[in-house]
């Protein structure tokens, strides 16, 4: 076959294929289908509510002279006389004082790297694959703002690659280093001096670095008395203290309540039942359990009381946040997900063996469905209701015939009620 001849084959396979993509698209617009794809989804039944953190709290004071520098981030935990901070007689102590942290973490990880544990067992391809998947964990930390979880991260492959560079020779030891660093923090050590003073606790708790005010307002004991206008009273406020000698707080256990108004008139909300908490200003997730339900002010507006226990630094930042409520019952439980507007109910009449007398008989069963775009023409299609949404419901996938299956064209608009 010539260039010519070739050419001209080619020119009429390609009208072919526009002509009937053309025909297919206006046989379907000229009849006003409208279609929405078939597509997976996992179940969630949830509900946002505007929640304020409620923990037995203790305001600590300092009436003394000096800079405070705290020896423990937000929602870390003291032991029984634990140091909570230290107080110098200047900001350039203080700076200090942060320098030789820097540099003790750094001796430390050369410490680790340095083990001859470590580099007498190490394999330089099992080191790669480490590398490889703590480098995917940490653009997961940063992507998520789990700041505490990236920097442990970025450790993690500092000690990788330089395990890696000691037992492929390109690195000899870093004794010397180490060195370097110890006679630098021993030098900023002296320069520094003592504190003037050190805080520390008699008890074991859990520290916060600020008060707001509401410490004494909202414990724990109160919770089963709070009112809807008492809760929407409540402020986010971190600003300056009117006592100048408060200097943070400690929490006395790690339970703490999520209070919340709720619409609870058909019962939605029980005694006991298990609830994920996820919170608009971090990515992590708290289990925890409906431990009040006052309806005073009527089911409309029932105060929620949900007991968890978890402490980290995000959750205690804040003293109210945006907070979605999600119920565990369907977790983990995937269908397709149909828009509303698509339902239709269709009678099929179907073969049925009865299994007493084994005879087949025909049936005829009325089935909620939709209609799907099968080529040009619409054809129905059974469904398997799982979940019901507002505006949409969820079918189970099903492998059989006649059921709606995922990547169907379904059609949104363009069917009346009798399928036409």
């Amino acid at each position: 076959m010539n260039s010519e001849m070739l050419s001209v084959v080619l020119v009429l396979v390609a009208a072919f294929i526009i002509v009937t993509v053309v025909n297919v698209l206006v046989k379907q617009f000229s009849k006003g289908y409208e279609t929405e794809t078939a597509l997976l989804s996992e179940i969630t039944d949830s509900e946002q509510v505007h929640g304020v953190f409620i923990r037995d709290e203790q305001v600590l004071n300092y009436h003394g002279e000096g800079v405070i520098s705290y020896a423990v981030p937000d929602g870390g935990k003291v032991g029984v006389n634990g140091v909570i901070a230290y107080v110098y007689a200047s900001e350039n102590q203080i700076e200090i004082q942060q320098k030789i942290s820097a540099l003790q973490n750094e001796y430390y990880l050369l410490e680790r790297i340095s083990n001859p544990g470590t580099t007498q067992t190490a394999q330089p391809s099992n080191i790669a694959e480490l590398f490889t998947q703590n480098y995917k964990d940490y653009l997961h930390d940063r992507e998520q703002h789990q700041l505490t979880n990236l920097q442990s991260s970025r450790e993690e492959m500092l000690v990788l690659l330089s395990t890696y560079q000691l037992i492929t020779g390109k690195d000899n030891s870093y004794a010397q280093k180490m060195r370097e660093i110890q006679s630098e923090i021993t030098s900023l050590q002296q320069s520094q001096g003592q504190p003037l003073d050190t805080i520390t606790t008699d008890s074991s708790a859990y520290f916060v670095s600020y008060a707001d005010g509401y410490e004494s307002e909202l414990t724990i004991e109160n919770v089963p008395s709070l009112t809807v206008e008492q809760l929407d009273s409540i402020q986010e406020q971190q600003t300056e203290p009117s006592d100048p000698s408060v200097i943070g707080k400690l929490i006395d256990h790690y339970q703490w309540v999520l209070a919340a108004v709720v619409d609870n008139s058909q019962k939605k909300y029980q005694l006991g039942d298990s609830l994920t908490l996820k919170f608009a200003s971090t990515a992590e997730t708290v289990t925890g359990e409906i431990t009040s339900l006052n309806s005073a002010d009527g089911d409309e507006q029932t105060i929620i009381g949900i007991t968890c226990e978890a402490m980290t630094y995000d959750l205690v930042q804040h003293r109210t946040e945006n907070v979605e409520l999600i119920f565990d019952e369907y977790q983990g439980i995937q269908g397709i997900r149909v828009p509303r507007n698509a339902l239709h109910f269709n009678s099929i009449t179907e073969e049925v063996k009865d299994e007493k007398t084994g005879n087949i008989n025909q049936v005829t069963t009325r089935y909620r469905g939709v209609y799907i775009l099968d080529g040009e023409q619409p054809e129905f299609r059974k469904l398997d209701v799982i979940y019901e949404g507002t505006d949409y419901v969820i079918s189970a996938q099903h492998s059989e015939s006649g059921y709606l299956s995922l990547y169907d064209s379904i059609i949104t608009k363009g069917i009346d009620a009798d399928g036409e």
